[in-house]
């Protein structure tokens, strides 16, 4: 359920593409996206939920350390919560957007089929909470992945390819994911980063964008701030 190498084939091909989503963001909130508002309350709220519930799945931080073990960055921003969260709720958002856009969309009986296959919902949930989300959103979080993989199928994207078809696939899937963030007008609050479609990735809270929350770093998935 870790997308990890999802994510590095992603962005290789984005590489040279740099898009960031920003602009002036509504007192309020953490990040707008297409007519979703997620405020910084709900963000918090979503936080503490996760906070509470991580302690009761010893499993979710083992998940997590083995990931990191294996270069993984699980969660997205392990020394901010806050970060992690709101990545996860955006990225869930756009692909929503990509498959709408694309006519892909998953059942709840396709949902229901990979939480049956990988162990049921407690270790659903695990992997959920590794990633710094509640377990509330679990089957987003479930269904997010189902359509990526949707997509992957769709535009041929398969170890059996030859290097350059598989590059061709991966842009091509990596430019609805740019032109879905466009048409959504994502934009994230500066105390968070801001979007990096290079990166699919929340960037660095760089000092001249807002001053940092405590604890939260000015770097991110290897990606950092510019002057």
């Amino acid at each position: 359920m870790i997308r990890k190498p999802f994510k590095i084939m992603i962005a290789a091909a984005l590489a040279g593409t740099a898009l960031t989503a920003c602009g002036p963001v509504k007192t309020g909130a953490a990040a707008l996206v297409g007519n979703d508002r997620i405020t910084i309350a709900k963000l918090n709220s979503t936080v503490d939920k996760w906070s509470k519930e991580l302690p009761k799945y010893p499993g979710a931080q083992q998940i997590a350390q083995q990931a990191q073990a294996q270069g993984q960055q699980v969660p997205f921003d392990p020394s901010s919560p806050q970060r992690s969260a709101l990545y996860q709720l955006v990225d869930m958002k756009v692909w929503d957007e990509v498959g709408r856009a694309d006519g892909v969309s998953v059942s709840g009986g396709q949902v229901d089929a990979i939480i049956a296959q990988n162990g049921g919902l407690p270790t659903i949930d695990a992997n959920v909470l590794a990633q710094g989300l509640p377990t509330e959103y679990s089957r987003d979080y479930v269904k997010s992945v189902v359509l990526r993989q949707e997509l992957m199928q769709k535009y041929g994207v398969t170890t059996a390819q030859d290097q350059q078809s598989q590059q061709q696939a991966l842009q091509q899937v990596a430019g609805m994911y740019q032109r879905a963030g466009r048409r959504l007008k994502l934009d994230v609050n500066p105390r968070y980063g801001s979007f990096d479609f290079q990166h699919m990735a929340l960037g660095p809270v760089c000092p001249t964008l807002s001053k940092p929350d405590s604890g939260t770093p000015t770097t991110s998935g290897g990606v950092s701030c510019q002057a």
